[in-house]
């Protein structure tokens, strides 16, 4: 770990989340040309079922979003030590994030309520068993209402993009147009029409691609305070540079 990289040492939990919403800002633009690349095929596996269950098709799309994470955390994770990775590279060290209890991270653990702050733990340190479980239980501790509170503002945050994206398509569209979708048919005594599913598959598809890099880049912020409170990252960088003051010469004339 680079420390110098990031001014490392024991911050509140909002300050934490904060950070990583810094480090994931920084790299934006890779990372959210990241989620849409590995977005598309949980989208088109989304549109395969909606042609047989609409609402199915929206519940896909959110279930397999833990596996759009991995390779956004990969590269957070790269970014901070001063490994600038291309996509080929994400590509060809795919068995490093793809494994981490992926299965578990889309069944038991898919409605963890910090899941975006256990993942660097799942996918980065690579312990199994008891080991991990034990390692887990001592990062949750003082971290996990912080990692609660992220999921749930990403979710709202997710809800409002969806509902301004609607609102962008109806101001957009001529009237014309919008009456010849028949909007106002689109909900019913029977439910939802299928339109109206496949445009809300479409927007939680762009607000997933928008929202999920800072995310995980947010609870990768959690995961490093709590690394730092628990083993004093920031005490490495101060002894580096007091013994290099130490090593330096006295200026002439100073006893």
């Amino acid at each position: 770990m680079d420390a110098e990289r990031v001014r490392l040492r024991p911050r509140p939990g909002a300050e934490a989340v904060d950070l990583g919403l810094q480090l994931a800002r920084a790299s934006w633009p890779r990372l959210i040309l990241t989620a849409a690349m590995f977005q598309l095929p949980c989208l088109l596996l989304a549109c395969l079922v909606f042609l047989w269950q609409p609402p199915l098709g929206l519940l896909v799309l959110w279930w397999l979003k833990p596996s759009m994470d991995r390779p956004l955390l990969h590269l957070l994770s790269r970014d901070l030590l001063g490994q600038r990775t291309t996509v080929g590279q994400l590509l060809r060290e795919r068995q490093q994030w793809w494994s981490g209890l992926h299965l578990a991270s889309l069944t038991v653990y898919r409605l963890h309520p910090a899941r975006s702050f256990c993942l660097p733990i799942w996918q980065l340190e690579r312990l199994t068993g008891s080991e991990r479980q034990a390692r887990t239980r001592a990062l949750n501790h003082g971290a996990g209402g912080s990692g609660a509170s992220l999921s749930f503002m990403a979710s709202a945050f997710e809800v409002v993009l969806v509902a301004g994206l609607f609102a962008l398509f109806g101001w957009l569209l001529p009237s014309t147009v919008w009456e010849g979708l028949n909007a106002p048919g689109w909900i019913g005594p029977g439910g939802l029409a299928d339109g109206l599913w496949a445009a809300l598959i479409l927007a939680y598809a762009v607000a997933a691609v928008l929202v999920e890099p800072f995310y995980v880049g947010g609870g990768f912020g959690l995961y490093l305070n709590q690394r730092c409170r628990l083993e004093c990252w920031d005490l490495e960088p101060a002894l580096r540079r007091l013994a290099e003051r130490a090593d330096r010469p006295e200026p002439a004339g100073v006893t």
